[in-house]
């Protein structure tokens, strides 16, 4: 029996998937499984896993149904103690994996081992991640702690065994999804050194990413409310403004824009630098420009001010 189960949730990700694959390798450590979760792809994604990997499985869904329906269905043929996620444009630094399993088998009582990561934008540029809070609650998860919980994960089996799968409604925020109903039943840690890289993509698709913001913060809206008004108010406005990136970023300035106010509504002091953005969309839409599309990307992904 295989000591660590690797799922892999892809789609249409041949140029990418054997760079994830080669860091697993890299990992120097017998007993894995791996298990692909191909999401309906239309590219030579499984023919390309299965020539780098032999031996590789393989669930596939008959439609695209997005990265949480991918997990589940790859989580669903996996036999190892030990669980590892990590997404197909990713890669982890040799040593994550034997730290991480360290660090659970030196502490019982954590089901749920993350780590910082580097952010590696499309030019090459790098930005470490670092989190600082090596145990994070329920608190620290509904504000979107920034460690990554689709390439950094390593869980124990019963810790999936007793929460179930992945919240397939959401197309985006399922990873944190997972997480915070995790941390409702389970202690969960974060190695602070930066053991994966996060390789910039394009960003979800802008409707199903505000939709899966509205979905995520009326599940757990009684959650956060118990952690106070302030509380509340931070964490709605930081969700709102991470999809009003994605918006901008998809050229949509007006909805983008939008979103963004309303991360300002609910939070002013947060991040006031926001508002900057209503000017220069003023002037990209006078001038024809997309200054304020190329500032979303090169801050890539999620918000961590």
């Amino acid at each position: 029996m295989p000591e660590i189960s690797i799922v892999i949730p892809a789609f249409n990700r041949a140029h990418c998937l054997p760079r994830a694959l080669e860091s697993i390798r890299r990992q120097n450590m017998d007993g894995l499984e791996i298990v692909l979760g191909d999401d309906a792809s239309t590219d030579d994604t499984v023919t390309v896993a299965l020539r780098e990997w032999p031996g590789l499985k393989v669930a596939r869904l008959e439609r695209n149904c997005g990265a949480a329906a991918a997990r589940n269905a790859a989580l669903e043929l996996t036999t190892g103690e030990w669980i590892a996620f990590l997404d197909s444009d990713d890669e982890w630094l040799p040593g994550k994996l034997s730290r991480q399993i360290a660090a659970l088998k030196a502490d019982p009582s954590i089901a749920y081992c993350a780590t910082s990561h580097m952010y590696v934008r499309r030019d090459g540029g790098r930005r470490e991640v670092r989190v600082l809070e090596s145990q994070p609650g329920e608190r620290h998860l509904q504000g979107a702690l920034p460690f990554h919980g689709a390439s950094t994960p390593l869980v124990r089996r019963s810790l999936w065994q007793s929460l179930g799968g992945q919240d397939e409604r959401l197309r985006v925020l399922e990873d944190w999804d997972w997480a915070l109903r995790a941390s409702s039943k389970h202690r969960l840690c974060v190695l602070p050194d930066p053991l994966a890289l996060i390789h910039e993509n394009s960003p979800s698709h802008p409707d199903a990413t505000v939709s899966s913001t509205r979905l995520f913060l009326e599940k757990h809206r009684e959650s956060i409310r118990a952690f106070g008004a302030l509380h509340e108010r931070e964490v709605v406005s930081r969700h709102w403004e991470n999809a009003g990136r994605c918006l901008l970023r998809h050229n949509r300035p007006g909805a983008g824009c939008r979103l963004l106010w309303k991360s300002l509504l609910a939070a002013p002091l947060r991040n006031p630098s926001l508002a900057t953005a209503f000017p220069i969309a003023l002037a990209d839409r006078v001038c024809g420009s997309r200054v304020l599309r190329r500032i979303m990307a090169l801050r890539g992904g999620y918000s961590i001010v």
